[in-house]
């Protein structure tokens, strides 16, 4: 795959790696639906291929604006978002999902290039529930993917 020969991760499928201790499904899990906004198409090949390997419902969008106009549409159980983006930056979207009184509690993971840490220190003050700096570990965002979907709803405030 493109993801592999572009160097940036030493993955490999493995079913062992996908379900570990149960088969598809058997973990409640299946069917929940995950809006990934990210622009880079190796990225998001990647992405598409563990999230539905492991029984997710995947919808992309590649920019700001375009994942707005989604979320006005339709609810995902989880956003993972890239914070450099055409038209508005991660972190604009992520403040947008903050104010927004339907979305406010929409549990969101940053998949980034930006290790600097006063975007991450932003990220968690927004209430992301994971921060990922690319090349990230296939395994460790599917574990931390699998442990926020399986969280019982909670209304909780993000603002201070």
């Amino acid at each position: 795959m493109n993801w592999l020969k572009k160097g940036f991760l030493s993955w490999h499928k493995s079913d062992d790696l996908i379900v570990i201790g149960q088969r598809k499904g058997e973990d409640g899990l299946s069917g929940k639906k995950i809006l990934v906004i990210e622009d880079d198409e190796a990225i998001i090949e990647l992405l598409r291929f563990l999230l539905e390997e492991d029984g997710w419902k995947v919808q992309v969008v590649r920019d700001g604006l375009e994942a707005l106009s989604v979320l006005t549409r339709e609810l995902p159980d989880l956003v993972i978002l890239d914070l450099r983006l055409p038209g508005m930056s991660g972190l604009d979207i992520l403040r947008e999902i903050r104010e927004e009184e339907k979305w406010r509690d929409l549990p969101v993971i940053i998949l980034t290039v930006d290790s600097s840490p006063k975007t991450m220190v932003e990220g968690w003050r927004l209430g992301v529930y994971g921060y990922f700096v690319k090349p990230f570990d296939p395994d460790e965002l599917l574990h931390v993917t699998r442990r926020v979907l399986s969280l019982p709803y909670q209304k909780i405030s993000w603002t201070a």
